[in-house]
Formats: C-alpha cells, structure tokens, sequence
C-alpha cells in the first residue's frame, strides 16, 4: 500500500471516531442522569406530605389566602416525564372556596407554580432580597384573585433540576 493510500484511511478512520465520539458519549452519560433522577424520584415525600409543605409555605407569606389556592402533586407523565406545575382557575363557586388551583410533579414545582401566579398574574414581587423585599399589596384579596386563561397555564422545567442560588457567588463581596 502507498503512503498515500495509508494516510488517507487514517483520515478516513479519524474523521469517523471524531463523528461518532460525542455520540457514544452523549449516550452513555444519559443512563447515569437518568439513573440518579430515577433514584431522587424515589426518595421524595408522599404526594400528601410534599401538598402539606406547599401549603405551608402559602400559609407563612400568605395567611390571609390559605383557602384562596389548592395544591395537587401529579405524576411526571402529566408533564411528558419532566418536572412541570400547571395552574388552572377551581370550579368551586363558593367565595372562600379555592378560587386557583396548582398541580405540580413535586412540593418545590407546587410552590414555583404559586410564585409564578403571584408575580404574572397578581404582580407580586416575592424576593430574599434586601432591596427588594417582600411586596404583596397588589395581591387582591381572598375571593377576587385575578383568574387565569380558560385552558390554564403549564410551565415545564427545560432541565431536570434546579437550583436555589449559586452559592459560589452569592457570598462575594462587590
């Protein structure tokens, strides 16, 4: 064989590891996500424990409201497997009945779904932040929350998990 023919099937041979790589990598490092999500899946509380903890956090920034939402943990196929909170007006016509219901696949979807309708539809500003704060007086009262469209709303996480903050940078000193 020429040393021309040799080094253009070493291209040739290169060229076809280089293409199929990332492939055999990208595949092979899906089984170990899926697997650890499967397994953090397991973990979490019971459906009534994680609507319990919503319910509490609605409680603590929102007392007045207790009976204005009702929460739901759903199952992740509601969502397509992923993570997702979807919010829908209650059809109970009774004034201090829920007047907003949020389903979510887990406790923290349940609360980001609350969030998500106090600061879109009610424009609240629900913040940590010093500057910020807590502002809650746009919120109407119990009994005229503003409702939402007719086939609801469904937000779904673009990643499997979240986080918090980046506790790398929260910390820095500007």
């Amino acid at each position: 064989m020429s040393t021309l023919t040799s080094l253009s099937l070493f291209t040739s041979f290169v060229l076809i590891v280089l293409l199929l790589l990332p492939v055999a990598l990208s595949s092979s490092r899906v089984q170990p996500i899926e697997a650890l999500l499967s397994r953090l899946d397991s973990k979490r509380s019971s459906p009534s424990v994680q609507e319990s903890a919503a319910k509490g956090v609605l409680q603590r920034l929102l007392p007045t409201h207790v009976h204005s939402f009702e929460f739901e943990i759903v199952p992740k196929d509601v969502c397509g497997g992923h993570s997702c909170f979807l919010i829908n007006n209650s059809n109970q016509l009774s004034q201090d009945g829920p007047e907003i219901f949020i389903k979510g696949t887990s406790a923290v979807e349940l609360t980001s779904g609350l969030h998500w309708y106090l600061k879109y539809w009610c424009g609240a500003h629900i913040s940590w932040d010093k500057t910020g704060g807590i502002q809650k007086a746009s919120i109407p009262n119990p009994g005229s929350l503003p409702p939402v469209k007719d086939e609801g709303i469904v937000i779904q996480r673009p990643v499997p998990w979240n986080y918090y903050q980046n506790v790398v940078t929260s910390s820095c000193k500007h």
